[in-house]
């Protein structure tokens, strides 16, 4: 599925957009109906035997209770449910794989991560309240798929952000017609704003581009609509930061698009790429998951143009992807490694045959 869109805070346009993501309404039917009835009767005899207390706000979860839970209502058997319930709901295949339902080793760690949207420890209610209304489903798929984890968020790479703005400084006058600026992996976007930031702050705004692409749906939604339908604080905090960089004279032309950093590039080249939080930790990892990703970003990149990309890995990612592997995988996609105060980077000196 192709989608882009340009960023607007205009409740109107995102209802409107909304809708080619998902599916409004109720998708109630008599054969989802009986299946969660069925997950109603599974939930209603594992309450019935279960010794402990069922899970609540403020109970630690121990091994004993993750063991019996699974042993008693199998989070597989809830999972598929869930599964049955929001999958046909969006208009794309969303990658459930990669969330709480499929992370979560009990049903009672699902619990404790999605309280605040499943409100009860019998999954039931909820699956039908997400079922017959698509206001909350909308609200519970884009809190499994917009996580909010300590660190995240905007300022994450504040060293990377200091030398990219000195770099502007310097270099951004030699780019005649303006530049252009890719955040590939953007995730929900902050980071794409605060580039679009550095790039009026140096007063290279007009004419140039920023773009965030990422290969998640609701992450690309969240991003171009700073649209967090299950947090709303954390909209208010979002649009509050960066959405005058949507009409703010002096702005760089802003877009979102999807796509993978292992693919053919389908866009212009541009003059500095940044891949942050991604390369060498658990979702990109394996050597030819990581030579197809620097292959493509390497291809993303004009002629010396820059890569910079930082990381906050726990350490056991370090020893199983050092630094070094990835400054190898620079070198050999036609890109000079550079010193810079956080992260990588390199700048594209040759081309490479190799494209991913």
């Amino acid at each position: 599925m192709q989608f882009s869109f340009t960023p607007t805070v205009n409740d109107a346009e995102i209802r409107q957009r909304l809708e080619r993501l998902l599916v409004p309404g109720s998708l109630l039917n008599p054969g989802l109906e009986r299946r969660i009835e069925r997950l109603s009767r599974a939930f209603r005899s594992y309450a019935a035997s279960y010794p402990l207390p069922l899970w609540a706000p403020g109970l630690v979860i121990t091994n004993e209770m993750r063991g019996m839970t699974q042993a008693l209502f199998p989070l597989a058997e809830t999972r598929a449910v869930f599964e049955q319930v929001l999958r046909p709901g969006c208009r794309f295949a969303p990658l459930l794989s990669g969330s709480y339902l499929h992370s979560s080793p009990s049903w009672v760690d699902l619990l404790q991560k999605l309280w605040s949207q499943l409100g009860s420890a019998d999954p039931t209610p909820a699956l039908r309240r997400l079922a017959e209304d698509g206001a909350a489903r909308t609200a519970f798929l884009f809190a499994l798929m917009l996580p909010q984890h300590f660190g995240g968020g905007f300022d994450r790479y504040q060293q990377q952000d200091l030398w990219l703005a000195r770099w502007l400084e310097e270099k951004g006058g030699s780019f005649q017609g303006g530049m252009r600026l890719l955040d590939a992996a953007c995730g929900s976007g902050e980071g794409t704003y605060q580039t679009a930031r550095l790039l009026v702050d140096a007063g290279l705004g007009l004419e140039s581009a920023v773009h965030g692409s990422t290969l998640e749906p609701v992450e690309l939604f969240a991003a171009a609509h700073m649209f967090f339908p299950h947090a709303a604080e954390r909209e208010r905090e979002y649009r509050g930061r960066v959405a005058s960089l949507v009409s703010e004279s002096g702005a760089p032309t802003l877009e979102f698009y999807l796509d993978r950093v292992d693919a053919m590039p389908q866009r212009e080249p541009y003059h500095v790429v940044l891949c942050n939080g991604l390369l060498g930790g658990p979702l990109l990892h394996e050597p030819q998951e990581l030579r197809a990703a620097f292959a493509g970003l390497a291809a993303r990149l004009a002629p010396g143009g820059v890569l910079l990309a930082a990381d906050r890995f726990h350490a056991g990612w370090r020893l199983r992807v050092p630094t070094g592997t990835l400054l190898a995988q620079m070198q050999a996609h036609g890109l000079t490694p550079i010193a810079v105060p956080e992260g990588i980077a390199g700048v594209k000196t040759r081309e490479t045959r190799e494209t991913g």
